[in-house]
Parts: structure tokens; C-alpha cells; sequence
């Protein structure tokens, strides 16, 4: 069987951060971005952040919200008032959310899929700024327990790449912040859809892989060791044939990335910034 190679470089939670400003970004086929572009999700950071976005040279790039874009979520509104008070001014929700959806390249994702073309290949993808609602914070794109299950069962179940803000539960969803971690519901979810790749963020300390092998019984889990630890070599998964066994097709494996940029929750310490993910995959030729 004939295959292509594709790299993915996957990235999240960068809150302002632009390339150069911490991080950079290594080339590659596709760029994908996990959500939190901005802190506050006001029209200047949203105009900072497709402005870096149209700049980058890659051949796709698919983009989602997270819980910091405030302005992207037509839905928000201030719901705890001892909670976070911020509240995008009125007259510029329209003129963020137009930026994002028009960015030339970039594809926006808002809880939909997307066909993606490139090099002769064909990759569907499914994006959702979505992240559960924890109390008393008043965020962008979050959800109660009793109204996460059709969410979540919306997902295709061919999607190839998922792409979501929060982690799914027990998997890369360490946090500081987020003390209970990622989703419950999205974990039993990937276990139904199981994609190729799925790439996350959120939790700022669960930044790292875990590579999933469907059995009959669930998952045999392996723990990525990151290349790019301490040395100037890329944080580099590598799920080609050249490193595994086998071909990496959806439905047999699924490799979990949570791709935070920002190494720690906010109050937990200074600044500090982790590379971008790079994600290797073989795709079958048609």
C-alpha cells in the first residue's frame, strides 16, 4: 500500500503569544491550532492573532476557539458574578468573529467538520472550541454536565484528525487550573470515533502525547517520551511506519496531543512556553 507522509505542527493555548514571543514554529504540511489565541478574546488580540495566522507558511491550517476567545462565542454572556468579569465590548463581537472566519488560509472550525485536501490526499477533520463549565468562571464555548453527551455524539465517526479545546479525561489532562482535568463524555467518544490523531489543550500542564492502541477491551496506552526535552531537537511524534509497526490508520490507533504553549496555569508561576508539537502521519494513497 502506498502512503504519503504528512507533518503536523500542533499548537494551543498561546494567549496572546505570537510566534517568536516564547515559541516557533518548525515547517511542516499542516498547522493546527487547539484554541486559546487570546486571553480575553478583545478585537485588538484576535487582529494579533490572525495576522500571525494568515503569515504562516503552511499549505493548510485549521483553527478552533477555546474558553479564553470570548468574543468568538455568540453565546457569551456573564453568568457568575463573583467569577471572571470580563466582557467583550458589543460593538466589536461581529468584527472578531468576521476576522477569524475570513483569515485567508485558515480554516475556522466551530464545533462542524471540514474535508481537507492536500497533496493528493483527502483528511476529514472535525474541530470544537468546547471545554466543560467547572462553576463559578465565566468563559467562552462551555458546557453543563447535562448537556454534554449530543455534543459530543455529534462527532463523524470517520473523522481522521480531532481537534478540541479540552482534553478528554485521564488523557494528557494534567492542570493546576483545571484540578478535574479533561472530559469524561469526550473520553468515551474518541473511544467511539477513534480518529488517527486527536489534538488538544486546556490544561496547560498535561502538555504531551499518549498514544492509544484500540483492543476489543479499550486502549493499550504508551507513553510519549518528548525528543525535544532539554536539546534543540523538535517535540517530535513520530507515528510512521519507520517507528511503528503497521500501518497508523483510524480505528486502530489514535495518538492523543495536548499542545499547550503555555507551560503553566496562569498564577502558577512565571512565563514559560513549551515547543510546538510536530506530529509525523502516514495517509494512504488513493
Amino acid at each position: 500500500m502506498a502512503v504519503q507522509k504528512l507533518r503536523l505542527v500542533c499548537l494551543s493555548d498561546t494567549h496572546s503569544h505570537v510566534p517568536g514571543e516564547g515559541y516557533t514554529l518548525p515547517p511542516g504540511d499542516i498547522l493546527i491550532h487547539a484554541g486559546d489565541l487570546t486571553n480575553q478574546g478583545s478585537l485588538p488580540e484576535i487582529q494579533k492573532a490572525v495576522s500571525w495566522l494568515e503569515k504562516a507558511d503552511y499549505a493548510v491550517k485549521i483553527v478552533v476557539a477555546g474558553n479564553h476567545d470570548l468574543s468568538l462565542d455568540e453565546q457569551y454572556a456573564i453568568k457568575h458574578p463573583e467569577g471572571w468579569k470580563v466582557q467583550p465590548d458589543p460593538n466589536q463581537l461581529e468584527e472578531g468573529r468576521r476576522l477569524v472566519r475570513d483569515a485567508r488560509g485558515v480554516t475556522y472550525l466551530e464545533h462542524e467538520s471540514a474535508q481537507i485536501e492536500i497533496k493528493g490526499l483527502k483528511l476529514k477533520v472535525f474541530g470544537s472550541p468546547y471545554s466543560p463549565d467547572r462553576g463559578k468562571q465565566n468563559w467562552a464555548f462551555q458546557y453543563l454536565e447535562s448537556e454534554v453527551e449530543p455534543l459530543w455524539a455529534s462527532i463523524p465517526p470517520d473523522t481522521d484528525v480531532l481537534i478540541t479545546h479540552t482534553p478528554p479525561a485521564g488523557r494528557v489532562d494534567v492542570s493546576a487550573h483545571w484540578k478535574e482535568g479533561g472530559c469524561q463524555s469526550l473520553a468515551k467518544a474518541l473511544g467511539r470515533v477513534r480518529p488517527m490523531l486527536h489534538v488538544c489543550g486546556h490544561c496547560h500542564e498535561g502538555r504531551g502525547a499518549k498514544i492509544l492502541s484500540w483492543t476489543d477491551d479499550g486502549a493499550e496506552i504508551e507513553h510519549w517520551r518528548d525528543p525535544g526535552a532539554g536539546s534543540k531537537k523538535l517535540s517530535l511524534l513520530d507515528l510512521t511506519s519507520k517507528r511503528r509497526a503497521g500501518p497508523w490508520v483510524s480505528g486502530t490507533g489514535t495518538a492523543v496531543v495536548n499542545a499547550s504553549i503555555m507551560a503553566k496555569s496562569w498564577g502558577k508561576g512565571g512565563k514559560a512556553f513549551n515547543k510546538a508539537m510536530v506530529v509525523d502521519i502516514e495517509v494512504p494513497v488513493p
